[in-house]
């Protein structure tokens, strides 16, 4: 059966046959000496995470033109047993900054404030006007009638045309026009109400898109909505991108080359360390 110290050894001949030393693979493909070393003696006194080691033993592999041995499977599976039992530390950064951009819900909330009071307060002025004028409208008639009752005395026989030219002159007619004011002022308000509700409901859920560039080649690993993990090799100056509904969990080395943006924005990494392992990516770091 075999095991990870007799697959480095095949790495370690492998190199040697090439006539390559550590210092030299370490300077081509940016891992540390120490990480080298430990991979030909079968992953002894190694500190960093499998998921992540895989990625190495991967990348030394193909450098060295063993991907037709079988190496490469052998170890992965190896080092994936070793990841099993393993909890994950879960981390969660802050945002690199805070987006102070205006919100269009709230302008739009505010703006429709503007709109309903501003029609309310016209609507009441508007409603009340009318009844003002029917009541002037009622003392200007009176003194006409007053004004008709001496005529009617001295001739008896001229009171019905009297009283037929008196009653046009009542302000009846006028009533109608106040209710007509007053429905179409109820049907305006029925119809900008309508209007209003659907806008203010409107309340859409932004999915996260994940976007990583890297400004040399290096390999990362990432679980989407907590699915499989997969490694994936950034080639230098190109974006890979992800969609998820809720998070993503993120392994990655070469902090220094590495950019990580989520929707567009920004996300800080700790670029103190090479390496950053198990980094949870959710809306919590949205603005």
């Amino acid at each position: 059966e075999e095991s990870l110290q007799l697959l480095g050894q095949q790495i370690r001949e492998a190199r040697i046959t090439k006539n390559l030393s550590l210092e030299s693979v370490s300077g081509h493909l940016h891992i540390p000496l120490k990480t080298l070393q430990s991979i030909e003696d079968g992953c002894k006194g190694n500190v960093l995470p499998p998921v992540f080691l895989r990625g190495l033993v991967r990348s030394y592999c193909l450098f060295l033109g063993l991907e037709n041995t079988g190496i490469i499977d052998k170890t992965d599976r190896l080092l994936k047993s070793d990841d099993e039992n393993e909890q994950l530390n879960l981390k969660s950064l802050r945002p690199v900054y805070e987006n102070r951009e205006s919100k269009p819900i709230g302008i739009i909330l505010t703006v429709l404030v503007l709109i309903v009071g501003g029609f309310f307060v016209y609507s009441f002025y508007f409603l009340q006007t009318p009844f003002s004028f029917n009541g002037d409208n009622e003392t200007i008639t009176e003194p006409l009638v007053v004004e008709v009752e001496p005529i009617i005395e001295p001739v008896q026989k001229s009171t019905p045309a009297i009283q037929e030219s008196v009653s046009p002159a009542e302000p009846s007619p006028e009533i109608p026009e106040v209710s007509t004011e007053i429905t179409l002022v109820e049907k305006k308000q029925t119809e900008n109400t309508q209007i209003i509700q659907p806008v203010a409901v409107q309340n859409t859920v932004e999915p996260l898109v994940l976007e990583v560039e890297a400004s040399e080649d290096t390999w990362i690993s990432i679980a989407v909505d907590k699915k499989e993990t997969k490694d994936v090799l950034l080639e230098a100056d190109k974006i890979q991108q992800w969609e998820a509904k809720k998070q993503y969990l993120l392994t990655l080395g070469n902090t220094h080359a590495v950019r990580v943006l989520l929707n567009g924005r920004e996300i800080e990494t700790n670029r103190a360390h090479q390496l950053l392992t198990d980094w949870v990516i959710d809306a919590s770091l949205l603005p």
